[in-house]
């Protein structure tokens, strides 16, 4: 198999990515979600840390809302405002009772419901819907006894595959050049006459 240097420059920099990634979700512990309502329609979500640390990537939700009458609100992708980790429902809901669901995508994917009564007055209201990471939610439910082992293991897991396909991949190149040389080297001596033998 051949890999031109071309080629491996994109390959290493996707495994780099691969292994660093993961680092910051698990050292931030998970995200911690606040879907909020003023009382008056608006509704915005906050997305942290489980340490306290705001999200400052892109998050993407969705939201959508059912009124007590059957009455549906279609999904409405919600806005990042100027606050870092705050998405923001660009419309309102009218007087009324409400199921609100939250749909995130990658890297949170965690659908986050709440109930709001909407009304006119300033009454806010907060429904907390904590999103752990991928990693604790599979974890087993004593998570305080093995949690942070299988958390380390994981990490020294992706870093030992992408080690191996870095040191698969200076191998790869190490026998291209090789054989570039090898090549070189017979090209050189086709192209070198053959002495005449003395009789």
């Amino acid at each position: 198999m051949k890999l031109s240097r071309r080629a491996a420059g994109p390959l290493l920099a996707a495994v780099l990515a691969l292994v660093l990634w993961p680092a910051p979700a698990f050292a931030h512990g998970g995200a911690k979600i606040t879907v909020n309502h003023d009382g008056r329609g608006s509704v915005w979500v906050t997305v942290t840390y489980a340490d306290g640390h705001t999200n400052e990537g892109f998050v993407d939700a969705t939201l959508t809302a059912k009124e007590a009458d059957g009455t549906a609100v279609e999904p409405a992708k919600m806005v990042q405002s100027s606050a870092p980790g705050t998405l923001v429902y660009m419309s309102t809901l009218r007087a009324g009772a409400w199921d609100v669901t939250v749909e995130f995508g990658p890297p949170i994917a965690r659908t986050c419901n709440a109930k709001f009564q909407v009304g006119t007055s300033n009454n806010t209201q907060q429904t907390n819907c904590d999103a752990p990471t991928p990693l604790a939610a599979s974890a087993p439910a004593d998570e305080s006894a093995g949690g942070g082992n299988t958390t380390a293991w994981l990490l020294i897991a992706v870093a030992a595959v992408g080690g191996l396909v870095c040191l698969i991949i200076a191998v790869l190149l190490r026998r291209r050049r090789d054989a570039e040389r090898a090549e070189a080297a017979a090209a050189a001596r086709r192209k070198t006459p053959k002495a005449t033998a003395k009789r």
